[in-house]
């Protein structure tokens, strides 16, 4: 929720206006994933400890899902600017087709900064 929240903030400042549509959008800056299990790692080894095996799991979840993330978003940008190619290529009119775009994919910075953001509000609540 903190990152979501911080997406609408920075909206906010950059672009003078409110969009509430930033608190469901999963891309961009911090990448709530990345906080969540950021989050939940930290707090696991705050609580059972830095040693124990929940926080090993913990960690390794997060290492899963930054790399995931960081990957699966790249791929669905790359597809996506594949089909618009091909759409280009046959559509006879420039406005034949809808086109996204929108950027999908994650920067290592935005896997980053949410388990930055993530480590923060464990500690908050530890």
């Amino acid at each position: 929720m903190a990152a979501q929240t911080l997406k609408v903030v920075t909206f906010l400042i950059l672009e003078k206006r409110v969009n509430y549509r930033r608190f469901v959008e999963t891309d961009g800056t911090p990448n709530m994933h990345s906080a969540a299990f950021a989050a939940l790692a930290v707090y696991v080894g705050s609580v059972e400890g830095f040693d124990s095996i929940l926080f090993a799991l913990s960690l390794c979840l997060l290492a899963m899902t930054s790399v995931d993330i960081w990957n699966v978003k790249r791929a669905h940008f790359r597809h996506a600017e594949l089909v618009e190619m091909i759409l280009d290529r046959i559509s006879r009119e420039p406005d034949d087709f809808p086109r996204s775009r929108k950027a999908l994919s994650y920067t290592p910075v935005d896997v980053l900064a949410g388990s930055v953001l993530g480590t923060v509000v464990a500690l908050l609540f530890v």
